[in-house]
C-alpha cells in the first residue's frame, strides 16, 4: 500500500537524484575535453529533472493498452 500511495513521489525524487548524478558525468567529460559527450549528458540532465516536475498529480489506473487518468478516485 505504501508503494502504491507514494510511487509517483518516489519516482519524482529518483529522477531528480539520477539527473543530478549526471553532473559527475558532465564534469568528467569536460575534464577529458569530450565536449559532445558533456553536451549530450547535460541534455539528459535537463530532460530528467524537468520530467520529475511535470509528472502529473492525477490519479492513474494503469491498463494494458490505455491508462485512465483523472483528478480523484472513489475506488479506495
Amino acid at each position: 500500500m505504501f508503494i502504491k500511495k507514494h510511487f509517483l513521489n518516489i519516482l519524482r525524487w529518483g529522477l531528480r537524484l539520477h539527473g543530478t548524478s549526471h553532473f559527475i558525468e558532465v564534469i568528467s567529460a569536460v575534464n577529458e575535453e569530450a565536449y559532445i559527450t558533456a553536451t549530450i549528458a547535460f541534455i539528459f540532465i535537463c530532460i530528467e529533472i524537468l520530467a520529475s516536475f511535470f509528472i502529473p498529480h492525477e490519479h492513474i489506473h494503469f491498463r494494458p493498452l490505455k491508462s485512465k487518468v483523472h483528478e480523484s478516485c472513489d475506488d479506495d
